[in-house]
């Protein structure tokens, strides 16, 4: 077998060692991943500080403190931001369930996060914080603190079942809050990460300071530190650097993208608590889209979705494509309404339009457009002439009998067919078919009407 170019077994071997490197660290914890480094290249230069330079040990000292320090505030920050990001989802959790163990279940999650966040924010006040970290730390606290009073406000009206104006609150009004906690608690986990790196560059810098003498020594301890600074980077760095893109999608309106989780430290525990964050948004949103564009009972297109597919139906038709559109009223449904329960009623509804459903093609639409109004948009007929017979098969579907319980109840209805013939708009052409409809209903119902627009008159199918 041909093994190609002479330098891709080379690349191979390297990325394997490379791999295997990696592999122990997927296991370790932020901290220990950073103490393994910075031990290692402490060891080094703390064997160049023995050898002659022992004013290097001060300087290894505090450079030492100041990045045990940027460690502990990562581990600190990486803990408030999977809290947030936890917490967030909680909150939508709430909103989204109705009152009883599942809102009682995110309202203990709600407050446990923001003991956890309170804490940790504590902490990591004392750890001793350089002038600018310090001044981002108050920054997202202020945000943190705009983000605890929208979401107090959200969950009352949550508790208070006005679930919609508590999802108003947290999908509208704040998520401009709640995109800011987010992008501040990256900024300063990106900016954490970039002291700690700082920190590696220094102590190389001033290592190289140590004379002629140590020059071989320091050339070796330097490409140790080069090592380990690479392998740091791509453990911790580039997942942080892979979250905050896709956040910055995420606050472009793009749920699609995932973080590839393979560690199992905090930055991996982030990455899979993101995801699930994602997950639930984008499900959240989906189903918002869908309520937004269909009838709640029926689950069929509701009327402004209707419209919106007549117009489309339209642009087809002046192409050449034969359009209709059938408008469908059951006759005597207040009857069964007064006389059966509006039970009785929702139930009949839903068996219309699930008739309706399967009476259509694929690319047909089907709606309820409201109480005991249906319609039904034909789009890209074989002739203009089967609009009629196609409504007179939905009609004998939509009246073969219906069980409710025990009773059997025999629905009928007057539907009315306009073709798009030349008509402005979606208006004319409705107008058309409610004119049709109406005409079938005074004929005397449980029939199908055509409207000729050429000279108005009414054909019965």
């Amino acid at each position: 077998m041909d093994a190609g170019p002479s330098g891709t077994p080379v690349k191979l071997r390297y990325a394997a060692c490379a791999a295997r490197l990696r592999r122990p660290f997927a296991y370790l914890r932020v901290g220990t991943k950073i103490a393994v480094v910075s031990l290692v290249v402490a060891a080094i230069f703390a064997g160049v500080g023995v050898i002659g330079l022992l004013s290097s040990r001060h300087l290894a000292a505090q450079q030492d403190h100041q990045y045990r320090v940027n460690v502990v505030a990562l581990a600190h920050m990486t803990a408030i931001r999977a809290a947030i990001g936890t917490q967030q989802e909680a909150v939508l959790a709430h909103i989204l369930s109705d009152q009883g163990f599942y809102q009682d279940s995110a309202a203990a999650t709600i407050a446990q996060t923001d003991d956890t966040i309170t804490l940790v924010l504590d902490k990591l006040s004392t750890v001793g914080l350089p002038a600018r970290e310090r001044s981002r730390l108050d920054s997202f606290q202020a945000v943190l603190k705009l983000w605890r009073t929208a979401r107090d406000t959200a969950l009352q009206a949550s508790t208070l079942g006005e679930r919609q104006r508590a999802a108003s609150i947290v999908l509208v009004r704040s998520e401009a809050i709640a995109r800011a906690v987010k992008d501040r608690a990256d900024e300063f986990l990106a900016h954490l990460v970039d002291a700690v790196a700082a920190g590696a560059r220094n102590a190389r810098e001033s290592s190289e300071k140590t004379g002629r003498m140590m020059m071989l020594l320091l050339a070796s301890g330097t490409v140790v530190a080069i090592a380990l600074s690479v392998l740091a980077a791509r453990t911790i760095s580039r997942p942080l650097q892979e979250a905050v893109d896709v956040l910055s999608g995420v606050g472009r309106g793009d749920f699609s993208r995932r973080l590839d989780v393979s560690s199992h430290d905090e930055v991996g525990q982030l990455g899979r608590a993101l995801n699930e964050t994602l997950v639930a948004l984008e499900d959240a949103f989906a189903a918002m889209r869908h309520q937004a564009f269909h009838d709640g009972l029926t689950g069929l297109a509701n009327r402004t979705l209707f419209r919106d597919r007549v117009a489309q139906a339209i642009s087809s038709a002046r192409r050449g494509v034969p359009v209709a559109v059938l408008l469908i009223d059951l006759d005597g449904f207040k009857q069964i309404n007064d006389l059966y329960g509006h039970a009785v009623g929702d139930a009949l509804l839903t068996a219309v339009g699930q008739r309706l459903r399967e009476g259509v093609r694929g690319h047909d639409t089907a709606s309820r457009l409201g109480g005991d109004e249906f319609a039904v948009v034909l789009d890209g007929l074989d002739s203009p002439d089967d609009a009629p017979a196609v409504a007179q098969r939905i009609l004998t579907a939509i009246q073969a009998p219906v069980t409710v319980g025990d009773r059997e109840i025999r629905p009928r209805a007057s539907i009315g067919v306009a073709r798009w013939q030349g008509q402005t708009g979606v208006d004319a052409l409705l107008h058309d078919a409610d004119v049709a409809m109406y005409a079938a209903k005074t004929a005397g119902k449980g029939q199908v009407v055509m409207f000729d627009p050429a000279d108005g008159s009414m054909l019965t199918a």
